[in-house]
């Protein structure tokens, strides 16, 4: 069926309040994060550092699953909600949201507790509770906050998240200066705690929560639908984002690799771009669909193109006008020379933002069988020839395959849009 309901001129509209903010927000919490990392290093100390970000890598690849499976159906389903049907639809999302997150962390927990076990190692059972803990506050967090973004109350959103880092930066600090508090764990449990705080926030934001066992079951079967080909997408996106570094430091050696991994922190500012979209790309593209079929939606994305054409064509300008001077100034002078690398590294930043554009038009048509098909095309590619190009080309060969595997996307994306012409708008899970 056809969804009802008024038409929204939300579609209409587009660099207005919500995307403004959607874009202060992404820098406040890409912002918030890398500052938080520095004090984190600082504070803890190389070795405990670095279990903390090996932990915290864990995380964040469940974060993606939850991704796959919560948050990207809402932000591709939720808007195609009639007004009547949303007080029981975003309540449902809420209880798979806490369903799931409950899942993630209990087998995260049992996995640590477990891995201490064998290899009789009490630190690492140690980090079972606080990761458990993060787990759940983490994604909660994050649910809020897409959320708050998606119903187009910025405001709100933008809140959440500044809660959450005006809790986690103070403590943070203090981490420096108490004793006793260089442990992998006090890194845990303090954003945990920041994020329960913002999670308590988003609660107070989401309104009359109206439970609907039958509205959930068809809510858990709508979104697995539409997820069943993210979930293994999520999957290939993390090995093939983590494939450049590996194969670096395996053929390259660790110094290499180091001064990669510092040239794309410069270039992950094009990163922040992209993520914002998160915020009111998705909602937006699968309202004009929703509204106008695939007509509207092609209009929608061609000016999402223009202005992501706009942000990232200027931020690759002023990186390039003295990338030297930025290495220098954010890394040290032992990171000299590793200008080349960022202006390497700005072509397939740009690429991944396009990638990302036609991402989004894939999803409001609903078709993730075209995403999962795109990085099953990357990661083919990938296995295949990233080893030899590294092997034999060296550091050029890194970036060669990084710019190949964004093209590839890029293209099968692009062919799979431009086949589907006779798409038609699908049916919501409530009836």
């Amino acid at each position: 069926m056809k969804i009802g309901g008024k038409r929204s001129n939300s579609s209409s509209r587009f660099l207005d309040l919500t995307t403004n903010l959607s874009f202060i927000d992404q820098a406040l919490v890409s912002g918030g994060n890398f500052l938080a990392g520095i004090l984190m290093a600082r504070a803890f100390g190389l070795f405990e550092f670095g279990r903390f970000t090996l932990v915290w890598m864990s995380v964040e690849f469940l974060m993606s699953l939850h991704y796959a499976l919560v948050l990207q159906p809402m932000l591709n389903i939720g808007p195609k909600q009639n007004e009547s049907e949303r007080f029981r639809y975003f309540p449902a999302v809420g209880a798979q949201q806490v369903l799931t997150s409950l899942v993630m962390g209990s087998v995260a927990w049992t996995a640590l507790a477990a891995a201490g076990i064998v290899f009789n190692d009490v630190k690492l059972s140690e980090l079972a509770a606080p990761v458990f803990a993060a787990i759940i506050m983490y994604q909660s967090h994050v649910f809020f906050r897409r959320y708050l973004f998606m119903r187009e109350r910025p405001v709100r959103g933008l809140m959440v998240d500044a809660l959450r880092f005006g809790v986690q930066l103070p403590v943070t600090i203090a981490l420096l200066f108490l004793p006793g508090s260089k442990d992998a764990s006090n890194g845990l449990w303090i954003i945990a705690i920041a994020c329960m705080a913002s999670t308590t926030l988003g609660v107070c934001f989401f309104g009359k929560f109206v439970w609907d066992a039958a509205v959930f079951r068809q809510v858990i079967a709508r979104h697995w639908d539409f997820s069943k080909w993210l979930l293994p997408s999520a999957v290939m996106h993390w090995l093939t984002s983590q494939a450049y570094f590996l194969m670096s430091g395996v053929v390259l050696g660790a110094a290499i690799t180091g001064g990669l991994r510092a040239a794309s922190g410069i270039t992950g500012v094009l990163n922040i771009i992209v993520m914002a979209l998160d915020s009111f790309a998705p909602a937006r593209a699968s309202r004009a669909f929703n509204e106008g079929g695939r007509k509207q939606l092609q209009h929608f994305i061609v000016r999402l193109a223009g202005l992501m054409g706009v942000l990232t064509l200027g931020t690759v300008v002023v990186l390039n006008v003295a990338p030297e001077l930025a290495i220098r100034l954010l890394y040290g002078e032992k990171y000299e020379g590793l200008g080349f690398l960022v202006r390497w590294l700005c072509v397939p930043a740009v690429l991944y933002s396009m990638a990302a554009v036609l991402a989004i038009a894939a999803a409001a048509t609903e078709r993730t069988k075209l995403i999962f098909q795109s990085y099953v095309a990357a990661t083919v590619f990938t296995l295949i020839a990233a080893y030899p190009l590294a092997y034999y080309t060296g550091l050029p060969g890194i970036v060669v395959t990084w710019i190949v595997v964004e093209c590839i996307r890029v293209a099968v994306l692009l062919a799979g849009l431009q086949r589907g012409t006779s798409v038609a708008v699908v049916p919501t899970a409530i009836k």
